[in-house]
């Protein structure tokens, strides 16, 4: 696999079942839909939200 799909692989792996279920259930809403956008900018507005400190809590990607 490629770098960078092994990465978000590896991370997916690590979460819990709930969160896997809820990743597939918005990749899935994501591909369904023809109107990508609006997914697209509701992501990029709640990822600006978090807090990449880490503060106390690793990657789950990376694990650091």
């Amino acid at each position: 696999m490629e770098e960078n799909i092994t990465l978000i692989f590896h991370g997916f792996l690590n979460l819990t079942a709930k969160e896997k279920l809820k990743l597939v259930e918005e990749i899935n809403s994501y591909f369904d839909s023809n109107d990508r956008e609006p997914i697209r900018a509701r992501n990029e507005a709640e990822f600006r939200q978090l807090d990449l400190s880490f503060a106390g809590k690793s990657c789950k990607c990376c694990g650091r």
